[in-house]
């Protein structure tokens, strides 16, 4: 217990480091896009610049400002692709193998006949729990063979805390509960659409790590 909480701890600590970094860059960046406006600015008083010139440097920080404030307040359901598809509890491993090939992804979500979450099934689980094992894909639940761990994340949760648990625990597919209910599923490519490509490249650096 006292382990899982210094783990706990840990990975608060690395989240709110990882804040203040990206902090530190955005006010970087703005200083950075607030010296070339100030230079514009100066230049067309020296009558070396036009105006349009100052206008579009001033656009550029409008536009940085902008994007800055969306991202402060993206919260789970915004970065989501709703309408997960779920593989029945009672369904067979050669089953949730076959829907991973036709959706073109690596994990599903179980569900239940309660239509709640019960865990998640990866292509790994079935190679190393059933195959491996020597088992009839065709005959084994996926219930057997659901990960321990059920990871999962709040719909109203910020980008934050969305990325602190699939970089913790290194899973590249997030289930999204709203109400107890799977709502939908964030996986790399939403985030690539929301994500500068620094952000994006430490989140990948951290779910594929092998150490």
């Amino acid at each position: 217990m006292a382990f899982e909480k210094m783990k706990e701890s840990a990975k608060r600590g690395l989240a709110t480091s990882r804040a203040r970094m990206d902090e530190t860059r955005a006010q970087r960046q703005r200083d950075k896009l607030l010296h070339e406006l100030g230079e514009s600015s100066y230049a067309e008083y020296t009558g070396h610049a036009t105006h349009e010139a100052v206008a579009s440097k001033l656009r550029v920080l409008d536009d940085f400002e902008q994007k800055l404030r969306e991202k402060q307040e993206w919260q789970a359901r915004d970065i989501m692709h709703p309408g997960a598809e779920c593989v029945d509890e009672n369904e067979t491993a050669a089953s949730a193998a076959r829907m991973m090939r036709d959706l073109g992804v690596g994990s599903l979500p179980i569900c239940g006949a309660d239509d709640r979450l019960h865990g998640i099934i990866t292509d790994r689980d079935i190679v190393v729990k059933c195959v491996a094992e020597g088992q009839e894909a065709g005959q084994v639940k996926v219930r057997d063979l659901t990960r321990g761990e059920l990871v999962w994340v709040d719909a109203g949760a910020d980008v934050n805390e969305v990325l602190r648990q699939m970089e913790g625990h290194r899973v590249k597919r997030l289930p999204v509960i709203e109400n107890h209910r799977l709502v939908g599923m964030i996986s790399e490519a939403d985030l690539a659409r929301k994500l500068d490509e620094h952000r994006l490249s430490e989140f990948v650096g951290k779910v594929y790590a092998t150490s």
